[in-house]
């Protein structure tokens, strides 16, 4: 089981996710913080529990259905926000902060409670779609987070069409792996808050 070549990229996006927030924790106010905090630790969380799953401890198939839709919901919302800020050099306010946590749990809620999972495939590539956007606006200011943001926006959609991506890999390690390159374009990103392209 732990030969699994999934535990292993499982094991790599935990540890990735959790390393990239503390590293450039104190670079963000709080409110901030908190919004990427969410975004970065309900990838950790999804990939430890689904290693969990992997090495074969059955409580962790029943959660990882709810760390899965939390990832697609409150994580791409907080995702959203957290990138608005860190692009328009914003500082959160609290009713950003709990409006945005607000409408992740709905959806969350929503995708949990009344089982309809196929909304959380909606609601994630609409959150790319977005943070994409608002990057495009960051890029007009010639932000070089704002392409940081970009190359993590391509690469997370990327992630999600692994299975059509001709490498000679499991698609669900180049989804891991695509996701530890995102995760670490976004400290990129929060580490060039104030730089300049050209």
């Amino acid at each position: 089981m732990l030969l699994n070549p999934h535990v292993f990229s499982s094991l790599v996006l935990g540890i990735t996710s959790v390393v990239v927030f503390y590293k450039h924790y104190n670079a963000q106010p709080f409110e901030n913080r908190v919004l990427w905090g969410i975004f970065f630790l309900s990838i950790s969380l999804n990939a430890i529990v689904e290693l969990l799953a992997y090495i074969g401890i059955k409580s962790a198939e029943s959660i990882q259905e709810l760390t899965l839709a939390s990832e697609r919901t409150l994580g791409a919302v907080c995702l959203v926000s957290a990138s608005w800020c860190l692009i328009m050099r914003y500082q959160a306010q609290k009713f950003l902060l709990f409006s945005t946590i607000g409408l992740g749990f709905l959806l969350f809620y929503c995708v949990t409670w009344f089982k309809v999972e196929y909304m959380g495939l909606i609601i994630q590539p609409l959150c790319i779609i977005i943070t994409l956007l608002i990057s495009c606006l960051g890029l007009g200011y010639k932000q070089k987070s704002a392409l940081w943001v970009i190359f993590a926006m391509m690469l997370l959609a990327l992630s999600t069409k692994s299975q059509k991506i001709p490498i000679p890999m499991d698609p669900i390690d180049i989804n891991r792996y695509m996701m530890v390159l995102a995760i670490i374009c976004f400290g990129n990103a929060i580490r060039d808050k104030y730089k300049i392209l050209f």
